[in-house]
């Protein structure tokens, strides 16, 4: 095993569900838990239900607003679209609005949807 600080980027890990080990690096986040809870928004609202849309707009959550542009992040709807899919901040109208591409979404819902950016390759470590 290699030296951590030998290691640019973050720690490799074998990815079982792609049957490697190259190019798959584990990063680190250690905070408090009001730091990691920053990285959520809840209750956020769109304009009309998406039907195959490629781009949302959230608005609605409190302040202040966590993301950038270009930030990696999840929306996750309620009742009839429960999965959490991925997309691409692309705008950031408001303190508490954010436009978000994806690659196609549809839901009948137009509240209580949730973005946050809790990334799968990064382990968590919430500190007192």
């Amino acid at each position: 095993m290699s030296n951590l600080t030998q290691v640019i980027g973050g720690q490799p890990y074998y990815n079982a569900t792609a049957g490697n080990e190259k190019n798959n690096l584990l990063d680190f986040f250690k905070g408090t838990q009001a730091q990691y809870d920053s990285f959520k928004k809840t209750g956020a609202i769109l304009a009309t239900a998406p039907t195959n849309a490629t781009s949302l707009e959230l608005t609605g959550f409190t302040a202040p607003n966590p993301f950038v542009v270009g930030d990696s992040v999840y929306v996750t709807g309620t009742s009839d679209n429960i999965t959490r899919t991925a997309a691409t901040v692309t705008a950031i109208p408001t303190a508490t609005s954010v436009t978000v591409s994806v690659t196609s979404y549809t839901s009948t819902a137009t509240t209580g949807y949730t973005i946050d950016k809790y990334l799968p390759e990064t382990v968590y470590l919430i500190t007192a």
